[in-house]
């Protein structure tokens, strides 16, 4: 097993360029070669992949700015701000070296954080200011690599206070802590959080990432790191410091109240405002911006908790910036705008994905397809399953009388995870992530006892795999290159793939043999793990201690259900039903990068469930033209934004009901709008009774 990374070292024989001709390739890879390093990719595939990475392209962010209050600055103090050798200049090389971002999606992220920068404003100022903005990506398409930029950017700049709101559960705010750790801090705060030699450096800390940067952080990455009082006095440490602090926290009433009780003891007296902290600014950065942060109360002269003490901490400061960060920004446009609310009243930003983002477009399309349709943008990775009803009823409860055995889908879905781990082992890719995700229910105890069924009959499958039993390896074999009942096999997807212009997506796009699979059959299944996910399991997803891979089936609900990154997802098995777009649009988690192995991802769900998504990736994409058309018209404001979503005629709601108070219904026509027809009605009196109106029209 080689833990040597190929693409890193050719990069470097390649001076970071950001464009190479085909030639410099080709002498780079052969470069590398002599090295005779032990890997088990061949030339041709390092070739390719260094290629694939230099023609991944993102476009320009787009940004609706309400000109007036955001007034520039950045240019005129860059000359004294060092980012070169400061936070972003380590957290950009890491970037490029460590995790192998495409060099033009690099420059993107540099530009897009220099503008929320500038729409913010100078920290060093003795000002009294507020700002709020919002930032809009896709599901895990690297937004937290998005705001972990930004947070570099501040600090250089002068932020002496930065809070991360990541999510309402402890996996998630872990996995955000670790994130930061290894792109901004440098250290392990699960062993230490004041920064000092004895500390376990990672990620931008460790040799060879710039300068050692000084930062302090008041929480840490284990699960119950999050912030206390107790813990953060312990640290000892001197508040008015020059040097940035940090704390990466819940949206928990408890926390936000912790912590603002701990940062008042920290204020000045202040005649007009009771206490308030001015020698420090605040950027309080908030993941999942759509969940939780939002006035939910039905009271309009008071603020739902979670609401009002963000408010609050944001108040304690003389200068503070708020900035929200979502994918589903169906809720935060129709907050009322309020300087006491969220509404992001001084910019938005609309990020586009890059080109080798796995995103709805690309899993679902704009309207079902039946299964012996092709579609040339559409991958053919979703299986419509209708086995389950005895298994998991639509409308169980959670003392409904749990199920004996697993549907044959479900078997399935596992057979399949077990090949995509093989083939990814064939692929070389030996040392990497590979995570199943079975979400059925929100219960706890049907999570535990379909966790329970899901580990016997992987352990029947592994066994069969180790003693070589005929009727299991044929089962696989079936799996592999049978299609039957809408199934397609990976032989069948693979080629399919390749037939279209979904090909570029990945390179190492392949039609493998049966035998060559095989080989690799029984060290893929011995390494693979069922793990239950919720609050009460005291199981995790410790991505980052297995550091040559780990494989996992996730069984869970809410815990998997929003903002955490399952890493190397290759396998689903959805079930679990909202009626709201951006819940429903969350729970995607397989939504994503998938680089190597876009051809071995499975999503099993229901009729439904597909046709629902497709509604929701079409409301989603109007949206994101409404904002690009917006950004193209001098004056429009974030409130002008606010126009309109489209509603789904059956079951569906944009947002929960709480959210969207300031919303109000309407029937819009075509008429008024540029707006193209992409539905005619098909039979034939219409089509005639239309020609012939059209005729005597002429």
């Amino acid at each position: 097993m080689s833990n040597i990374d190929p693409i890193k070292i050719i990069r470097q024989l390649l001076f970071g360029k950001t464009s190479v001709t085909v030639q410099e390739v080709e002498t780079a890879v052969d470069t590398f070669m002599k090295m005779n390093l032990p890997i088990p990719e061949t030339r041709e595939m390092l070739i390719r992949k260094v290629e694939e990475l230099f023609t991944i392209r993102q476009d320009e962010f787009r940004s609706i700015e309400k000109a007036d209050e955001n007034l520039p600055w950045l240019n005129d103090k860059r000359a004294k701000i060092d980012f070169v050798n400061g936070f972003w200049g380590s957290y950009r090389q890491y970037l490029e070296e460590e995790k192998n971002f495409a060099p033009d999606v690099v420059n993107k992220l540099d530009r897009l954080t220099d503008s929320i920068l500038d729409n913010l404003f100078d920290p060093t100022e003795k000002v009294k200011i507020n700002k709020k903005g919002l930032v809009v990506g896709q599901v895990q398409s690297g937004k937290t690599a998005n705001y972990t930029g930004l947070i570099c950017k501040a600090a250089d700049a002068g932020f002496g206070l930065i809070i991360v709101m990541a999510g309402i559960h402890n996996n998630l705010r872990s996995q955000t802590q670790i994130r930061i750790d290894e792109s901004f801090l440098g250290f392990d705060t699960q062993h230490t959080r004041a920064f000092n030699q004895q500390s376990i450096k990672i990620g931008v800390g460790k040799p060879g990432f710039g300068k050692i940067n000084v930062a302090h952080s008041l929480t840490s990455s284990l699960e119950k790191g999050d912030f206390t009082q107790g813990a953060a006095n312990a640290l000892g440490l001197n508040f008015d410091t020059k040097e940035p602090i940090i704390a990466v926290i819940k949206k928990n009433p408890h926390v936000l109240r912790r912590i603002y009780q701990w940062l008042a003891a920290q204020a000045d007296e202040d005649t007009e405002l009771s206490r308030v902290i001015r020698n420090k600014a605040l950027l309080l950065i908030d993941d999942e911006a759509d969940n939780a942060s939002i006035n939910i109360s039905n009271d309009p002269e008071r603020q739902s908790s979670i609401n009002g003490w963000i408010t609050q901490i944001l108040n304690l400061f003389g200068k503070n910036a708020y900035v929200g960060y979502t994918a589903t920004p169906f809720a935060n446009i129709f907050i009322p705008l309020d300087d006491q609310n969220l509404f992001p009243r001084n910019f938005i930003k609309n990020i586009p994905a890059p080109s080798n983002y796995i995103g709805p477009e690309k899993v679902f399309g704009f309207s079902p397809l039946e299964e012996d349709e092709a579609s040339n943008t559409v991958l053919p990775i979703v299986n419509r399953i209708n086995d389950y009803s005895g298994f998991v009823p639509d409308r169980h409860k959670k003392d409904d009388q749990l199920p004996s055995s697993l549907p044959e889908s479900l078997k399935k879905a596992i057979r399949c995870f077990i090949i995509t781990c093989a083939i990814r082992r064939l692929r070389g890719q030996t040392t990497v992530h590979n995570s199943m995700l079975i979400h059925v229910s929100r219960f706890m105890r049907w999570q535990d006892h379909i966790a329970e069924l899901v580990s016997n009959q992987f352990i029947y499958y592994r066994r069969g795999i180790d003693q070589n039993d005929a009727v299991i390896l044929d089962e696989l074999k079936s799996t592999f290159e049978k299609d039957e009942n809408g199934y397609k096999s990976y032989v069948s997807v693979s080629q399919q793939i390749l037939d279209s212009e979904l090909k570029s997506l990945d390179t190492q796009i392949q039609v493998h043999k049966w035998s060559e699979v095989l080989l690799h059959l029984n060290d893929a299944a011995s390494r693979i793990e069922v793990k239950s996910i919720h609050g009460g399991s005291g199981e995790a997803l410790d991505y980052f201690d297995h550091k040559n891979g780990l494989s996992v089936i996730a069984v869970g609900g809410n815990k998997l259900s929003r903002g955490l990154t399952l890493e190397g997802l290759s396998i689903s098995y959805y079930l679990r039903a909202s009626r709201m777009y951006d819940t429903l649009m969350q729970m995607g988690r397989w939504f994503g990068y998938r680089g190597g192995y876009v051809d071995l991802c499975r999503l099993f769900t229901s009729r439904e469930l597909n046709e629902w998504f497709c509604h929701i990736t079409q409301a989603s994409e109007e949206l994101r033209e409404e904002f690009d058309y917006m950004s193209d018209i001098a004056g429009s404001t974030p409130e002008q934004y606010a126009l309109k979503v489209r509603t789904h005629p059956g079951v569906l709601q944009i947002s929960a009901t709480n959210k969207m108070r300031s919303a109000i219904t309407v029937q819009i026509s075509w008429a008024g709008r540029l707006v193209e027809s992409y539905e005619f009605k098909k039979d034939i009196s219409t089509i005639n009774n239309n020609l012939r109106n059209t005729e005597k029209f002429i």
